[in-house]
């Protein structure tokens, strides 16, 4: 953080941001810098999107409550989240997805959100990503987005300043509750005695 704040204080910086990581790990070097009078980070970036809300458990809390900035990656959730499962494989980007479903790494909870996302965006005449973006907007700072065409890029330009009032009838994505389950729990104690 002493490195960090120098970079700032010779002017070579403005601000400084982090990226994924534990909430306790942000928390630790946050406190540390304002011990110390040095230059605290104003930014976070974590996953978060309709599919993987883990970030609410604690990060996101945490800078909401400090006033720290959320610039999440992955809003649209590597294209799940702006395509329907059939569309899984057109682009280069989701080819490997396509191959292996495990690559996916998706739920029949996911599936059901996206479906959803289909639901809400053909009610509104929106496409998929505007559905998504409208609801991550609501929440953070401003997203990080990646594109595979300029379509894509155009796509998310026009979601700009639309709102999503139904986002209650969006499933709940990735339950922030499985390490507080008794299988969760249990899980972590074998993986610590297999480091043993």
């Amino acid at each position: 953080m002493k490195a960090l704040d120098d970079l700032v204080r010779s002017g070579r910086v403005r601000y400084i941001g982090a990226s994924s990581m534990w909430a306790t790990q942000f928390a630790r070097m946050q406190f540390c810098a304002e011990r110390n009078g040095w230059t605290k980070f104003i930014s976070m970036q974590n996953q978060y999107n309709l599919l993987y809300r883990e970030e609410e458990r604690e990060m996101n809390r945490f800078c909401n409550d400090t006033g720290v900035g959320l610039i999440p990656w992955a809003p649209l959730c590597r294209g799940h989240l702006a395509r329907p499962p059939s569309k899984f494989g057109l682009t280069p980007r989701s080819e490997l997805e396509k191959q292996d479903s495990q690559a996916s790494g998706l739920s029949e909870q996911d599936l059901t959100i996206i479906r959803r996302v289909i639901e809400i965006g053909e009610k509104r005449g929106w496409p998929m990503a505007h559905v998504a973006l409208a609801w991550i907007n609501k929440r953070i700072t401003s997203p990080i987005i990646g594109f595979s065409s300029v379509e894509r890029l155009e796509q998310a330009i026009t979601a700009r300043g639309k709102r999503l009032n139904d986002e209650g009838s969006i499933p709940r994505g990735t339950l922030p509750t499985e390490a507080y389950t008794e299988e969760g729990v249990e899980k972590g104690m074998e993986d610590e005695e297999s480091t043993l």
